[in-house]
């Protein structure tokens, strides 16, 4: 059975004096790849796919926010997992040196973790979809008097903290998994997977704002084509009135 406390090694020094060295038992080095793989499922598959589900709302227009709403929740509970995982695991170090809180690593897990939540709760208050009305008695949630129209409304403030955070979050999340990716290499002795992971959530950037512009795109060439459309269906028409002695007369575009 794999030994659950830490086992000590020897290196000899210059002067052929043993040196005890801290070795991890293969358990703890298991429970920390736990720890990193979850953050990689949550950080650099969740999270961008609950961001790529709200800019792409329009290809999908009755489901996208029950989609939303699913990767949300999971990346909340994810997220509390790997922290647990993260604290039991610390606990059992047997390391003064590993603490909490001592590694930037660990300050913005705990930052990250206040953000998942706050953006999470802040997903479920989401204020109702506005419209201007002119009926002072008109009280339906969401509705704007006319002469009470501003610039920065309740939902439009809701929407900007909504995506400011989750921006901010994906931004966290990457560093930290970058970061615990080297931590596990210093401590384990192994290959530092840091580069490729940045590596490729810069392709996921990219295929994200490609996509965006792509629909932009041909939502443009779209409302173009259906203009271009509508105005070579319409002419001017003179006349259409029966009674008129001169007829009927219609000009339309060659």
């Amino acid at each position: 059975a794999e030994e659950e406390e830490e086992e000590e090694g020897t290196t000899l020094s210059s002067s052929t004096k043993a040196v005890p060295i801290k070795k991890y038992s293969a358990d703890k080095q298991k429970k920390w790849v736990a720890h990193g793989a979850i953050g990689v499922i949550i950080f650099g598959l969740l999270v961008p796919s609950a961001i790529s589900s709200a800019f792409f709302r329009d290809l999908i227009p009755g489901y996208w926010i029950y989609i939303h709403v699913v990767l949300n929740v999971t990346t909340f509970a994810m997220t509390f997992f790997s922290v647990g995982i993260a604290f039991a695991t610390m606990n059992g170090m047997g390391d003064a040196s590993e603490g909490h809180m001592k590694e930037v690593h660990h300050i913005v897990g705990l930052l990250l973790l206040l953000l998942v939540s706050f953006q999470t709760a802040n997903g479920f208050l989401r204020p109702p979809r506005e419209f201007i009305t002119d009926d002072l008695n008109d009280h339906t949630p969401g509705a704007i008097h006319r002469s009470q129209m501003k610039s920065l409304t309740t939902r439009t403030l809701w929407y900007l903290s909504h995506a400011g955070c989750g921006l901010l979050i994906f931004a966290l999340g990457t560093y930290q998994v970058h970061s615990g990716m080297g931590l596990f290499s210093k401590r384990f002795g192994t290959t530092d997977w840091g580069s490729v992971y940045l590596g490729y959530i810069f392709s996921v950037i990219i295929v994200i704002i490609g996509g965006k512009i792509w629909l932009k795109v041909r939502e443009r060439r779209s409302k173009q084509l259906s203009f271009e459309m509508q105005m070579g269906g319409e002419g001017f028409n003179y006349g259409d009135d029966n009674s008129s002695d001169l007829g009927s007369l219609s000009f339309r575009p060659v």
